[in-house]
């Protein structure tokens, strides 16, 4: 469900920073300079803008932060990188205006991708995984099997949407450093149920998509990893069982290209195992082990970072409670726990192999906030290196020698400044508050903290109240809400003012103690039921707004897309209480019915689990319903099927329950998106006329 974490918040209940600029003749926020390149290790170019909102140059030195304007400097045309474009079912290669097209034929080509040396692409033909090089144009044909069912290169759904991520197309292959081999990954889906996806389609006849889509308890696809030289030959078979129920994540190339890093898991998900495979052989050697009593997530993007050439890498892991970093020699032994406390480390900025430090970002100094850190290699030494009560986006130099950080907090605009790499302020660059910006308008953004029911967690909150508040009046509510494991919908940094706004609305976004940053010790609660805490923790975060910000507790509104969705389904009917309004798009209602691999990480199996599943599906509670639930689905919704709100809207129909309004969406997947865009924004909109505002929409 990497879709669902990453989620979509009601369009139209929040607006940017930028959107903030001029309202209601006021100026209040104004754009930032902007880092344009660095023309050495000292210096760098700033684009700004003029009072007559022209862009002007000044070079920068960064010992110093000094500047000087430049007003020869033009921004340097980008030589246009080659890049590979599938069309009309063949490959091109396109460099500028220069197309060249690379395959002549009427079968389909998928996914081609250049060797890293770009002497060679790598596709997808017909389920068979194929090289051809770009100076002679001669293809090779590395397998010969492929079938509907058996696909060499290409993933199965489950393992492209929730292991190796839909930015890769459905890609399972990945080429050696050397650009001498392709690992991949050859998939059985015969064994996985068929699900049939529907919808108007464009003619009379209607539309029909078969679709291999395991949901929890089905079998899963077959895999198998392979490994073949990108000039042809014999498949070298990785030495897994393949009768095994396993999962593999993305594989990771060895610099010296003698060996790929395997990420292998149980289907129980509560072991993870790292193996070394030998390119030659297929032979493979345990480096690393590790076994939760919940699950072990295995669609971590940047858990493996190489060092010195291959001879160590840094690994990540939540296996403490938090995520945290370790560094491995490259047979698997620990070295050193580069990291530890009660916060979680976001991601690696900066290694400094010479000077053997790491650089990384982490909420060690706020929960919802971002500060640069840097610790060595013997794991310690750790320094602060950001400054202040502020969120901070770092970037660092070529040589790592500074960095810019763009900070601010709920109430302050953002800044940017230079910074050294030992955390010396050289100079503030910018500041985005305009004149206009004053302590009242920052009062009407802020991130504040309510302790949860249980008294264990510090929920977040972020709230923005509306133009003229005025004390004592009850105002209407939008909770705007996401709710997956490790997600997170509040950051205290200025994003989402509403300040200036007409609307009457008060706006607020919780996160619960299964979100992102109270780690893996927060999220270890929705193991075996993915609603009861997270609707807990909203539920006390929505008591405590109507008793301190003046909600008026019957006009509150919930709002959230996929798990989001999902949770607004479960409040309007198990938390009926306390939540009358709600707008649930493309959501799951019961969990039997979505996939293998991101359900059982946390329900376990339905015949594990059974009264998890039955207390955490929305069917369940449906004669709780008695509010008003606009439910919103994308009809060729591949992820979250149509079924799953069907299946919502027949049992209410036969227990004559009105309570809920209907809007589908013919040609959609699982995002409402171009030309219904301004439909699906209008729904919502007269949604929250209606029932909160006492509002009818003459459109």
């Amino acid at each position: 469900m990497q879709t669902l974490r990453k989620g979509l918040l009601a369009a139209g209940m929040l607006i940017s920073s930028s959107a903030m600029a001029q309202q209601n003749g006021k100026d209040y926020v104004r754009p930032l300079p902007v880092l344009d390149s660095w023309t050495d290790s000292q210096h760098f170019i700033l684009s700004k803008r003029n009072e007559k909102n022209r862009i002007t140059y000044v070079k920068v030195n960064a010992a110093t932060g000094q500047e000087v304007a430049d007003t020869s400097y033009r921004p340097k045309p980008k030589q246009p990188a080659a890049k590979l474009l599938v069309k009309d079912h063949d490959i091109f290669l396109q460099q500028g205006s220069l197309r060249k097209q690379l395959t002549h034929d009427s079968i389909p080509e998928t996914t081609p991708v250049f060797s890293p040396d770009s002497s060679r692409i790598a596709f997808i033909r017909q389920n068979d995984l194929y090289t051809l090089e770009l100076a002679t144009g001669k293809e090779t044909r590395l397998t010969f099997d492929g079938t509907a069912m058996l696909m060499n290169g290409k993933a199965s759904w489950v393992y492209m949407e929730e292991i190796l991520g839909r930015q890769y197309d459905g890609r399972a292959f990945w080429w050696s450093p050397d650009s001498k081999s392709i690992a991949y990954f050859q998939t059985d889906d015969s064994q996985v149920p068929e699900y049939t996806i529907t919808d108007a389609g464009s003619g009379y006849h209607g539309y029909v998509e078969k679709q291999r889509y395991p949901q929890p308890g089905d079998p899963n696809p077959a895999v198998k990893i392979g490994i073949v030289a990108a000039t042809g030959g014999n498949t070298t078979w990785a030495d897994f069982n393949p009768a095994v129920d396993q999962y593999f994540g993305t594989p990771v190339w060895n610099p010296d290209s003698k060996t790929v890093l395997v990420q292998w898991l149980n289907r129980d998900q509560n072991n993870y195992q790292l193996f070394a495979i030998n390119r030659d052989n297929g032979s493979k050697k345990l480096l690393y082990n590790e076994t939760q009593p919940t699950w072990i997530s295995l669609d971590e993007e940047d858990r493996i970072t190489f060092l010195n050439g291959g001879k160590q890498f840094i690994f990540i892991s939540d296996k403490s409670g938090y995520r945290h970093l370790y560094l491995h020699n490259a047979d698997g032994t620990l070295k050193s726990q580069l990291t530890s406390g009660n916060f979680v480390v976001k991601n690696i900025q900066y290694i400094d192999e010479k000077k053997k430090v790491v650089y990384f970002s982490c909420n060690k100094d706020g929960l919802n906030r971002q500060d640069l850190y840097r610790v060595d290699f013997a794991g310690k030494n750790l320094k602060r290196l950001t400054f202040g009560p502020y969120n901070h986006k770092v970037s660092f130099s070529p040589d790592g020698s500074y960095f810019t950080t763009q900070y601010s907090n709920s109430a302050t605009p953002d800044r940017l400044a230079l910074v050294t790499n030992e955390g010396k302020v050289i100079s503030q660059l910018g500041d985005s508050k305009g004149p206009d910006f004053n302590d009242e308008v920052a009062s009407c953004m802020r991130t504040i903290y309510v302790k949860s029911a249980d008294g264990k967690f510090d929920l977040p909150i972020h709230l923005s109240l509306p133009k003229n508040f005025e004390a004592g009046k009850k105002y209407p509510l939008v909770l705007a809400i996401y709710g997956g494991p490790a997600s997170a919908n509040v950051y205290d940094e200025f994003i989402n003012p509403k300040y200036g706004s007409n609307d009457g609305i008060i706006h607020a976004s919780i996160d619960h103690r299964g979100c992102y940053e109270f780690g893996k010790v927060g999220q270890n609660y929705m193991y075996r039921n993915l609603a009861y805490w997270a609707l807990q923790d909203y539920i006390q975060g929505l008591k405590w707004l109507i008793d301190n910000v003046q909600v008026d507790p019957e006009k509150v509104c919930i709002s959230g897309y996929s798990f989001g969705g999902y949770m607004t389904c479960y409040a309007l009917t198990y938390g009926a209480d306390y939540f009358k309004y709600g707008i649930a798009g493309g959501s799951v209602v019961d969990w039997r019915m979505y996939d293998t691999h991101y359900t059982e990480r946390y329900m376990d199996t339905p015949a594990q689990n059974p009264e998890g599943y039955q207390q955490s599906s929305v069917l369940t509670y449906t004669d709780k319903l008695k509010g008003k639930l606009l439910l919103i689905h994308g009809v060729k919704d591949d992820n979250v099927h149509i079924n799953n709100t069907l299946s919502l809207v027949d049992k209410l129909e036969r227990e004559n329950n009105t309570h809920f309004e209907l809007m589908l969406y013919p040609g959609n997947r699982h995002a409402v998106i171009s030309d219904k865009l301004s439909h699906y924004n209008e729904v919502m909109k007269t949604f929250i006329d209606k029932y909160l505002l006492n509002k009818t929409n003459e459109k």
